[in-house]
């Protein structure tokens, strides 16, 4: 654990659900990959939620070796990250997806082209619809259910 706790803008690290949970709002993502490739842990994929219509994107890089999974939560700053695309393979088609459907940057990205966006579409087609509030609608009822 020791090691995770070393990388640069790392604020905490904690077990959870069977996996390491690091954490940190200014993570050096880029010294992170370099940790983890030294360590010879890969990198499986990359998740985002956005945390605002207008805001910023909480980014989860999840790193998988032979005997546990860490994840390293992050914040966009300014609707930007560091892209990991030119050195972590894996990182190329989960950037190009964020920036489709959350509009982040990832500049620095070899290859930023849509992915997921049909064309005419700017990016970010996901981001209002995950940030506005859930409608609540009435459950369906079957007609066999008896009142």
């Amino acid at each position: 654990m020791e090691h995770i706790r070393a990388i640069p803008g790392v604020v905490s690290v904690a077990a959870r659900n069977g996996s390491l949970w690091a954490e940190g709002p200014f993570l050096d993502v880029e010294a992170m990959a370099g940790a983890m490739d030294a360590l010879g842990i890969r990198l499986g994929t990359v998740t985002a939620i956005p945390l605002s219509e207008d805001g910023e994107t909480t980014v989860i890089y999840h790193y998988i070796d032979e005997y546990e999974v860490i994840n390293f939560k992050t914040a966009t700053r300014n609707g930007v990250l560091a892209s990991l695309a030119a050195s972590v393979r894996p990182a190329s088609w989960a950037e190009r997806e964020i920036k489709d459907l959350f509009a982040v940057d990832f500049p620095g990205h070899p290859n930023l082209v849509p992915l997921l966006r049909p064309e005419g579409f700017e990016p970010g087609m996901l981001r209002a619809a995950m940030c506005a509030p859930a409608a609540m609608t009435r459950s369906p009822v079957s007609p066999l259910a008896r009142k």
